[in-house]
């Protein structure tokens, strides 16, 4: 946890107690088109108080984002009760891995390496670029976009992998160990092929590289999020390469 305090979008952080006993937690991001909050607490009444804290926080002139799973019954009430509706859905996908999984087919003339020294650069490019067009998607300087990943104790520079056309970058996958410290579950956390790419197998191939990786490093399972109305058909892909749906989360929305 000690690095989610240094993630520059972090405005706030609170934790609810009783008696001295701490019941729950929330923190509130700001970024300039909207605010986050992560509410997380078993007792409905805390799950009110905390929202209603970060609403008091967050910006006067943005929207305002709420996250939970779906079987979070008391961050979904605290968010109905305080006026958020449901505006999106994503998934958690997981895959147990078996010795026999299938090999990634690339396609013609593109070809795959792990990260070198001076690789950043090109990651963040092709990460910036794959999402471009995905619901929420907000620019992030190289810098930002480093400094988020550096103070997460799972990143794992051995993990990330570069798919290349000659000297284009053509996608990219960047994996790490999940974030409980479980090295037997494997986590993919960013997945993105350039538009100029798409629809050749690529993605299908770079998942299938980095299951082969994480196995080969003791992962018996891999899991990834996925915005379950991803315009690039990213769901069908992990279906596809044998994952399915663990958890679902909702993204609540208080317009203002």
């Amino acid at each position: 946890m000690a690095g989610w305090f240094e993630l520059p979008r972090v405005v706030w952080f609170g934790l609810a107690e009783r008696g001295g006993r701490i019941l729950g937690y929330a923190d509130l991001q700001q970024s300039d088109a909207h605010a986050d909050i992560d509410a997380r607490t078993l007792d409905p009444a805390v799950a009110h108080t905390l929202v209603q804290a970060c609403v008091k926080r967050a910006a006067a002139d943005a929207p305002i984002r709420g996250y939970a799973a779906a079987t979070d019954e008391p961050a979904s009430s605290a968010y109905r009760a305080a006026d958020f509706r449901i505006v999106r859905h994503s998934f958690t996908m997981e895959i147990e891995l078996d010795e026999a999984g299938a090999a990634p087919e690339w396609p013609d003339g593109v070809t795959v390496r792990p990260w070198q020294e001076g690789d950043d650069p090109d990651f963040h490019a092709a990460v910036q670029d794959a999402f471009a067009d995905h619901f929420g998607f907000e620019p992030r300087s190289f810098g930002e976009w480093r400094h988020d990943l550096d103070v997460r104790p799972e990143t794992d520079r051995a993990l990330w992998y570069l798919a290349l056309d000659g000297d284009d970058v053509a996608g990219a996958a960047i994996c790490s160990w999940h974030s409980s410290g479980d090295r037997t579950f494997g986590w993919v956390g960013e997945l993105g092929v350039r538009a100029a790419w798409r629809r050749r197998g690529l993605g299908l191939a770079l998942l299938r590289h980095a299951f082969a990786e994480l196995g080969r490093r003791g992962a018996t399972r891999v899991g990834l999020g996925v915005d379950a109305e991803n315009t690039t058909g990213a769901v069908r892909l992990y279906e596809r390469a044998g994952m399915h749906v663990t958890r679902r989360y909702d993204t609540w929305e208080l317009g203002r």
